[in-house]
């Protein structure tokens, strides 16, 4: 799920400003109830912290911080402060920038903005890169463990 819209701003390779506009139409206010108040409406917020953490990921590839072969993965997230609600409407802005890089390593850090309004601040966000085939299972699951059983 692709939960970015545009790249606002990019200097290489130390920041980003990426956004995203919340909808109503988005599948997280598909099941609300009729008369839902406002509050129902709030972005939930591990959307905004995976929003978030795809503005990272795309650092890390405009940067050219890992190989390409590579994929980076999120491995810590430190000092989370969630501000706000961000409601339909609001349109993100996550402002990220790469604190440190060394090797398959790097600490990025940032907040989301929504109408002039800090809704989410980042501490730290921790990535490694792996090799995509170090990620591939070699051994097949149990038809009994897909199914659930």
């Amino acid at each position: 799920m692709l939960l970015l819209d545009t790249v606002r701003e990019y200097s290489p390779p130390g920041s980003l400003v990426a956004t995203k506009a919340v909808t109503g139409g988005e599948a997280c206010y598909r099941d609300l109830a009729d008369g839902t108040g406002i509050d129902g409406f709030a972005y939930p917020s591990a959307l905004l912290l995976e929003s978030f953490g795809q503005a990272v990921s795309l650092l890390w590839s405009l940067a050219a911080l890992g190989q390409p072969e590579e994929i980076p993965l999120m491995v810590g997230l430190r000092d989370l402060v969630y501000a706000v609600p961000v409601v339909p409407g609001d349109v993100l802005e996550h402002h990220v920038r790469l604190n440190h890089h060394s090797g398959a390593v790097g600490e990025f850090t940032g907040e989301t903005r929504a109408a002039n309004r800090t809704a989410l601040t980042v501490g730290s966000v921790l990535v490694v890169s792996r090799p995509a085939a170090s990620l591939l299972s070699t051994t097949s699951v149990p038809a009994q463990a897909k199914d659930g059983g």
